[in-house]
């Protein structure tokens, strides 16, 4: 088959551009905490954000070669810088979302016990308990 590639050093260039941008997301959280940016410690931030498939450290050094490569051309320095800038914002988006849901979700409850209350204050239309006149129109009907 024309997709099947023989094991060895080289891997799929999809795979490589996906450890590429782990090990950038990697590098600059370890760089936020002021922690030695090494393919040892980016392995670990790997292993700790469950990236689907882990890379090996030979993979993991030739996507800090490309994150260097990156960061050393104005053009992509640009993007990359362009880039953070939109997982912040993702980042940000998400944390509303779910701030969003948890106050859809409490207004929702706050909704359906005020619909109880007022299902349960119902009255007939000469002031009676509707209950009261419902129950009883069920035994004489």
């Amino acid at each position: 088959m024309s997709t099947h590639h023989p094991p060895g050093t080289t891997f799929a260039p999809d795979f490589a551009f996906q450890v590429a941008l782990g090990v950038l997301e990697a590098s600059d959280a370890l760089a936020a905490r002021r922690r030695p940016i090494t393919p040892q410690a980016i392995a670990r931030q790997f292993r700790a954000h469950l990236f689907p498939t882990r890379p090996t450290l030979a993979q993991i050094k030739h996507g800090l070669i490309q994150v260097q490569c990156w960061h050393d051309q104005v053009l992509t320095r640009d993007l990359l810088h362009h880039r953070s800038q939109l997982v912040t914002l993702g980042t940000q988006l998400q944390a509303q979302r779910r701030q969003l849901d948890e106050d859809q979700f409490y207004l929702d409850k706050m909704l359906r016990e005020t619909d109880a209350l007022l299902h349960h204050t119902l009255t007939a239309p000469h002031g009676t308990d509707a209950v009261s006149t419902t129950a009883a129109s069920e035994i004489h009907g």
